[in-house]
């Protein structure tokens, strides 16, 4: 394998038996997401793209117009005072994605955006906007929410790593602040956020979304870590149509009686 399709983020099968060796291999789980089988008419925001697998898939779904955002390089990640790496800067965040995108021949657009930046006058509108495995990496997750709402025409996607015992009191929406029981110093990976299904629920509504819905969770590979995935939508259900009233004519005059003749 060339070195340039090592240590990427996604593992991306780019073709002629060619695949990245990604941290995370979202290709066996792409149907857990929710995302419509076709996006035909649609346009799409990939928030967070990294080296862009889910942009990607977004644009293989047929949507008319893919565009995806993140931050510059490594050192513009959400990180605490002291905790970034020496090297941070270095790491380009469109490296990989460039490779991907060439070796597609896609058209999808990369922005270069912080998602605490996101709005329509900066990118604009999009019918579908996906978000994946984002939010756990944020200080401000709910500002990202919100900012994401912003720019949702029809719904989105959002997905974040779990924690499957957040969701053993019912209807109690609980998180889980911090990582460090893995961490050698707090917060030097990044990761602040373990979200219970209720509690991202609470989140999109107080983000602005009129109605969420929670797809099954799901095991994510090649770790095997729970993940779950929600959607969240900008307008309330459309109400049933009225059942069908008689005419007034009818209302008025009743059923017609049938004679008989007699001969």
């Amino acid at each position: 394998m060339p070195s340039s399709l090592d240590n990427w983020y996604h593992t991306i099968d780019l073709g002629d038996g060619q695949v990245s060796n990604g941290y995370w291999d979202h290709r066996t789980i792409v149907d857990c997401y929710g995302i419509p089988e076709s996006l035909a008419g649609k346009t799409a925001l990939d928030v967070g793209t990294a080296d862009g697998f889910w942009a990607f898939e977004l644009e293989r779904r047929g949507a008319d117009r893919v565009v995806a955002i993140d931050v510059d390089t490594h050192a513009d990640f959400d990180w605490l005072p002291g905790r970034m790496p020496p090297n941070a800067a270095d790491h380009r965040m469109k490296a990989n994605f460039e490779i991907a995108h060439e070796r597609f021949g896609s058209k999808v657009e990369h922005r270069t955006c912080n998602v605490y930046d996101l709005s329509p006058e900066t990118v604009g509108t999009f019918d579908v906007v996906f978000c994946g495995s984002l939010l756990l990496h944020l200080m401000n997750p709910l500002k990202a929410l919100v900012n994401i709402r912003s720019v949702v025409k029809e719904v989105a996607i959002i997905e974040s790593l779990a924690e499957p015992g957040l969701d053993a009191i019912p209807d109690v929406p609980l998180l889980r602040f911090g990582h460090s029981d893995s961490e050698t110093v707090p917060g030097e990976g990044g990761i602040y956020w373990r979200f219970g299904r209720r509690a991202l629920e609470e989140m999109l509504i107080y983000a602005g979304f009129a109605r969420v819905e929670i797809m099954p969770p799901f095991r994510m590979p090649p770790n095997d870590m729970e993940a779950i995935a929600i959607h969240g939508y900008p307008e309330p259900p459309a109400p049933p149509p009225p059942e069908p009233r008689p005419s007034l004519l009818k209302r008025i005059v009743g059923p017609r009686r049938r004679t008989r003749q007699g001969t």
